[in-house]
């Protein structure tokens, strides 16, 4: 059961009192706790609350495509699936109902239709942007669709880089790199990524049978960048790319690799001793969580990357991992060596301590029990992971975890197949995931795609007209500058604050006389990494929203 905590601070400056504040706590036992808070003036009530999550729609297939991978676009509106057999699917996220609002697929010629068609996709955290690379060969039907045995092969191993906003299928621009660039089977997101902003893009593939990744800017179609290694002839594989899209980290085999996104240089290279898709950065590649038998963490000194610390876990394999913004909050998710259950480890870097771990119920049965994907909030609290399943008993495919109440999941989807991609929002209040009908092992096909909401942490407004109209904070995630924009519809005194979700004021960015109408401010801010809430308020109105800030 999960127990609501109501934190509430009240400003009394309004009505003519001391400006001092005071928070009182409910905790779990009854017990009311309160603290005195530092003067701030034209206060209002703020009332965190937690809700039961809730699975807003389940989009799925029983047979044809498999999605694999599930990005949750900028402030949830949208996720882009694509996958296995068939193209990129673009649904609405928050106010979505599972129906397709339109599809991504290769242009074709008269007569002529596509085979062995996958699709990855990857869509930027804070503006409209969404890339699809598609990998492809194209038959003849000569006129007899009915027909098949006078088909013939017009061309194989065609690659494809489009961009798109949500609002269209047609696409901003496209890259073709047919008889020069071929991606990996484009059909996870491990083989390609973009940075935050949507600005960088990294593909995986190959040049002339080695390996090879591309970079492109959202502005042009044309490659910014090239890397290529003539001595490696496996596709990269686990290819990640930093917030900023300044760096691609990758390994091929048992390697690590750092390359510069502009200019394709290669600046360093890690041994991580064992091949393993156990493998995750940090949003600003500074830190590096792998493993295979054990749980390993290498940070970057400005050089090279050097292990710091790890744990061997017996019994068990690594299958993924994730690592928070503050580079100190890092998840592994490892599978039995009889995969029949699995275990969730939650490190402190800071300290190389073990804080916390979790083991699934055991499963039996014949098919395989795999931890696939996991991915975390900015701030590291919110955590979901994806699995296979077993045949009967263990763990439900998508689990979220609190880690500030790690004792069970707060959250669960039992699927009837088996999970391959798992997106949470940068602040942890929306999850997508998706995977196959049927389970990993058994032969079949379809898809599920899941969008759920944590619903953390709702916010009870003041009572007012909503006249007072408060814009989506950006950036967000931000750094150290933030822009508000918003419109008043009377002149008057007008306070902008930023408070932690315990309700206590950290940052005081305006207080001042407006006259009516638009406006846009920009702040500095040193938070340190995590979500908070940004609050507008005039003399009887307050309008909130979340900002997570990511370091």
């Amino acid at each position: 059961m999960k127990t609501t905590i109501l934190l509430l601070v009240f400003g009394f400056a309004a009505f003519g009192f001391p400006a001092s504040r005071t928070v009182s706590t409910i905790t779990t036992n009854g017990e009311e706790t309160t603290t005195e808070l530092s003067d701030y003036s034209e206060q209002v009530a703020i009332i965190p609350l937690t809700d039961a999550p809730e699975l807003i729609w389940h989009y799925s297939v029983a047979s044809g495509l498999i999605q694999k991978i599930c990005p949750i676009g900028f402030n949830s509106d949208f996720v882009f699936t694509g996958g296995w057999y068939g193209a990129g699917r673009m649904f609405q996220g928050i106010g979505g109902d599972a129906a397709v609002l339109w599809i991504a697929e290769p242009e074709l010629e008269t007569n002529e239709y596509w085979t062995s068609l996958s699709t990855g996709t990857a869509a930027a955290e804070t503006t409209d942007i969404f890339y699809a690379v598609q990998k492809w060969d194209v038959y003849n039907d000569n006129g007899t669709p009915s027909d098949p045995s006078d088909d013939y092969l017009v061309s194989e191993d065609n690659t494809s880089v489009s961009l798109f906003s949500s609002s269209s299928a047609n696409p901003v621009w496209t890259y073709s790199g047919a008889g020069v660039f071929i991606s990996a089977a484009a059909d996870s997101p491990v083989k390609s990524a973009c940075s935050d902003d949507g600005s960088v893009l990294a593909v995986g593939g190959a040049i002339d049978g080695h390996l090879a990744i591309q970079f492109f800017s959202s502005s042009s179609s044309a490659p910014i960048a090239t890397y290529e290694d003539t001595d490696l002839t496996y596709y990269p594989r686990q290819l990640c790319i930093t917030a900023d899209g300044s760096k691609c980290i990758f390994r091929s085999s048992a390697t690590l690799y750092r390359v510069d996104t502009a200019t394709g240089t290669l600046e360093a290279s890690f041994s991580l001793g064992a091949s393993t898709d156990c493998f995750a950065i940090s949003p600003d590649g500074s830190v590096v969580a792998y493993g295979f038998t054990a749980a390993r963490m290498a940070t970057w000194d400005g050089s090279a990357y050097n292990l710091v610390t790890g744990k061997a876990v017996p019994g068990y394999y690594g299958g993924a991992a994730a690592v928070a913004a503050d580079n100190s909050t890092i998840y592994f998710g490892f599978y039995r060596n009889d995969y029949k259950t699995n275990k969730i480890l939650r490190f402190d870097l800071s300290s190389s301590s073990l804080v916390w771990f979790y083991d699934y119920p055991v499963g039996s049965g014949s098919n395989q029990e795999l931890v696939e994907w996991m991915d975390c909030s900015d701030d590291g609290r919110w955590m979901v992971i994806g699995s296979w399943g077993c045949s009967a008993g263990g763990g439900d495919e998508v689990e979220v975890f609190d880690d500030q109440n790690p004792t069970e999941p707060v959250f669960s989807i039992n699927t009837p197949g088996s999970m391959f991609h798992v997106d949470i929002s940068p602040d942890g209040r929306y999850i997508a995931a998706a995977g196959k009908h049927v389970h990993a092992n058994v032969m079949g096909s379809g898809t599920d795609v899941y969008f759920a909401e944590m619903d953390i942490l709702g916010i009870e407004e003041t009572e007012s007209s909503n006249s007072l109209n408060l814009l989506p904070v950006n950036p967000n995630p931000a750094t150290d500058q933030l822009n508000v924009s918003f419109s008043l519809p009377l002149s008057g005194t007008v306070n902008i604050s930023i408070f932690d979700l315990s309700g206590r004021m950290v940052q005081n960015l305006a207080e001042t006389h407006m006259a009516a109408g638009s406006h846009s401010m920009s702040f500095a801010t040193d938070l340190s990494t995590g979500v908070y809430l940004c609050r507008l308020s005039s003399e009887d109105e307050s309008v909130t929203q979340k900002l997570v800030i990511a370091r």
